[in-house]
């Protein structure tokens, strides 16, 4: 199957993203690694009106030491999840997994933040989440909100985070 027809913005911002996803709400997907939605939209599970490509918003990569505290960016890519020394010396849970990730296209490519969202059951990361007791931000046009992992994850491919929310 191919793809429905969609809009495509290349975001140029935070707060462009988020006076899009606030404009469009259900009908705007965030698109980055596109490791998991590209599969839905080609079987066409997800029929979105447009997608909302973030991949340039250099502030949302990266994995940082603060305290004791370690933060990952939605758009840190897995391999660079894999080849941190951070992550490694504090959350070896998670460098444990990392090579469990699908296959190295996909690692090389898809986002810590994408398989978080996606709450697929069958994922390493969001497991890794919940067991770590990690605390997801999502940030709208109201504000930023911590959501522990016990209260993001929903359901299966269902989360707490709004359609506004990044």
């Amino acid at each position: 199957m191919k793809a429905p027809k969609f809009n495509y913005i290349k975001a140029n911002s935070l707060q462009q993203t988020l006076e899009l996803l606030d404009e469009l709400g259900e009908e705007g997907r965030i698109i980055a690694g596109g490791q998991s939605l590209m599969p839905t939209l080609n079987m066409r599970l997800s029929q979105p009106n447009t997608l909302i490509d973030i991949n340039g918003l250099q502030d949302l990569e990266g994995i940082t030491l603060e305290g004791e505290i370690v933060k990952i960016g939605a758009l840190t890519r897995h391999i660079d999840v894999a080849q941190s020394s951070i992550i490694s010396e504090h959350l070896s849970l998670i460098s444990k997994a990392m090579p469990h990730v699908a296959h190295v296209a996909v690692r090389n490519r898809g986002t810590i933040g994408g398989s978080i969202a996606l709450a697929d059951p069958a994922a390493e990361m969001p497991a890794c989440a919940l067991a770590l007791g990690a605390i997801m931000v999502v940030e709208s046009l109201k504000g930023r909100r911590e959501i522990a992992a016990e209260d993001f994850f929903k359901g299966l491919y269902e989360t707490e985070r709004k359609p506004n929310e990044l």
